[in-house]
């Protein structure tokens, strides 16, 4: 990842300075004399604009004290200090980031009355503003000073970069430092350092040099600002590929991306097909220009999904996807997913297209996937699928019921039967997509023969028969439930479903209970009844006892009950041969 981050580094220029944000900006105006001795003349205030922050020349810190290399910084903000105490310790920090660069202006300044004078001109203004202080001398911004850049540049190499090794990213003997533009590295617990708690010998962790520290810098800064969202979590997505020349391309398209706020509907088609021209494999170029004008999405982000594109790409560039969690100033890897091919991705959306051919959900994203599960379980669904990992089908079908369950209490006045569907598209995308099922398509069924090969060409279930009779169970016990609202408008079989937490004897014995209910409402002996209940126990008793979890069991048997709010139909449509006449 941090070499293919600096090979994206390089196609940059790489300024010194760090991006920054803020509303208003504080500029502290000095006036050189002819010998260099800058006196201060006057304070002002300007409205922050990003087209200036070559001028701020804002280079963050790794300490805190003070917060920048570079005699910029925001506004302390304190909640336990005055605002005349916060302006004070910003305007300390300031001229003491100032003064210890080498060749350039040193200021002085009276503390107390240029920060009675700052507060005089913010005071009253909403909590939220934030500013941005620093300093301009004969009307030039510190960024303005070609002595100011190199000054910045030589002290962070003097401060960080002092011990001699070689440089883990481009493999070349310099002086190293042990800092990466990322706040992944605990350097304050034994066991995560070599040499424990010797600061001194921490480098040897991860000895990166200066050159490559920026590459990779200006890379993430450049990557960060066209983020991407899987399921509304933000992720980066880090190209490499071994030739130059298809890096370039990348960066143009990400570049045009960007400039059109990462909105897919609004690009101009000509001149994305130019960019895409070359990256794309050479079956679909043919396709390119209609798949264009009809762009799908798997993100859940409608019109900002950068995977509709990648996975038309040839397998010579591949994606590094990180998930950063930020949080109190320092960052964690979520998730890592390394070397991604786009013919990956590509499987991915022809899996997303065979679940909606089974119009069991019409669009199929990883929106779906989060709806089932959150944080540490996301992020084990979208690895397993992204690479093919294995996912253990208990804790699968675990985490479905968990959120079925939670609606369950409410099915005595309607079953959420677009939830259950919603959870067998997530069974049958993880179950495909980690194992390579075969995605045999069937007909949407006509009659209940029809049905029961349909069930049986699933995915993953129709080729066991506890499973095929589980579903059946479920969608002949919803036509029981069904029958007895009609009738006495509550459903009190629900009841023998014990909150859904059924193990393998109960759902043996509800058999023998839910065809005596059927014939109470005297409804047993019509022919789609019978045909149904049948089958349900031809492919049971064809089964032993499953090593399969409650959850297991219960889903299969819910996924039928979901299944009875598209295919109710069929329990009344029989089809009428010359032998036999319609009930």
């Amino acid at each position: 990842m941090l070499r293919a981050l600096k090979e994206w580094g390089e196609l940059f220029e790489r300024p010194i300075y760090d991006k920054v944000k803020a509303d208003k900006v504080i500029v502290l105006e000095f006036e050189l004399d002819n010998v260099g001795n800058a006196t201060l003349k006057d304070i002002s205030l300007e409205e922050f604009s990003e087209d200036k922050l070559n001028k701020y020349l804002y280079r963050r810190a790794k300490s805190s004290n003070p917060p920048t290399y570079s005699p910029t910084l925001h506004l302390s903000k304190n909640e336990e200090k005055s605002l005349t105490e916060n302006i004070r310790t910003s305007l300390d920090n300031l001229t003491t980031a100032n003064n210890r660069l080498k060749n350039v202006p040193q200021i002085s300044i009276d503390l107390e009355s240029v920060a009675e004078r700052i507060r005089g001109m913010i005071e009253g203004t909403e909590k939220s503003t934030s500013y941005l202080l620093t300093i301009r001398f004969n009307g030039k911004y510190i960024g303005e000073m070609p002595e100011y850049i190199k000054a910045v540049g030589d002290f962070i190499k003097k401060k960080s970069y002092k011990k001699n090794g070689i440089c883990s990213i481009c493999g070349e003997e310099k002086k190293v430092s042990k800092d990466l533009p990322f706040k992944f590295l605990t350097y304050d617990k034994p066991g995560y350092i070599v040499g424990g708690f010797r600061e001194d010998v921490a480098y040897k962790n991860s000895p990166i040099c200066f050159d490559c520290y920026e590459k990779i810098r200006i890379a993430r800064q450049n990557l960060e600002s066209a983020t991407f969202k899987l399921a509304s979590t933000e992720y980066m997505l880090i190209p490499e590929t071994l030739k130059k020349e298809n890096l370039q391309k990348l960066k143009e398209l990400f570049e045009y991306l960007r400039e059109n706020n990462l909105n897919l509907n609004n690009l101009d088609k000509v001149y994305l097909y130019d960019l895409l021209e070359g990256l794309v494999r050479e079956e679909d170029k043919n396709l390119l220009s209609s798949i264009l004008d009809n762009l799908q999405e798997i993100s859940g982000e409608r019109g900002l999904d950068i995977l509709s594109i990648f996975r038309m790409f040839k397998d010579i560039i591949i994606a590094h996807f990180l998930f950063i969690k930020r949080e109190l100033g320092r960052e964690a890897i979520e998730l890592y997913i390394s070397d991604v091919f786009p013919s990956r991705i590509y499987y991915l959306f022809k899996v997303k297209e065979f679940i909606e051919e089974l119009e069991i959900v019409k669009n199929f994203d990883y929106g779906i996937v989060k709806k089932f599960f959150k944080e540490e379980g996301f992020y084990q669904m979208v690895e397993a699928t992204f690479w093919g990992k294995r996912v253990e089908n208990a804790f699968l079908c675990d985490g479905l019921m968990n959120v079925i369950r939670e609606s369950f209490k409410e099915w005595d006045k309607r079953v959420n039967y677009m939830l259950i569907r919603k959870a067998l598209a997530v069974y049958l995308f993880v179950r495909i997509t980690t194992e390579g099922l075969s995605m045999q398509q069937s007909q949407n069924p006509q009659s209940l023969e029809e049905f029961f090969v349909w069930v049986k060409n699933l995915p993953s279930i129709g080729s066991e028969d506890w499973k095929y009779g589980l579903v059946l169970m479920g969608f002949l016990t919803e036509y029981l439930l069904e029958e007895q609202r009609r009738e006495r408008g509550s459903k009190p079989f629900l009841k023998k479903l014990k909150s859904l937490k059924m193990d393998w004897g109960d759902i043996v014995h509800l058999l023998p209970e839910l065809r005596q209910k059927l014939e109470e409402y005297e409804v047993f002996d019509r022919w789609s009844v019978r045909m149904l209940f049948g089958e349900i126990s031809y492919a049971l008793l064809q089964s032993t006892k499953p090593k399969a979890s409650v959850g297991e069991l219960n889903f299969y048997f819910v996924s039928g009950m979901g299944l009875y709010g598209i295919y109710r139909g069929l329990m009344f449509n029989r089809k009428q041969t010359n032998e036999e006449v319609e009930e």
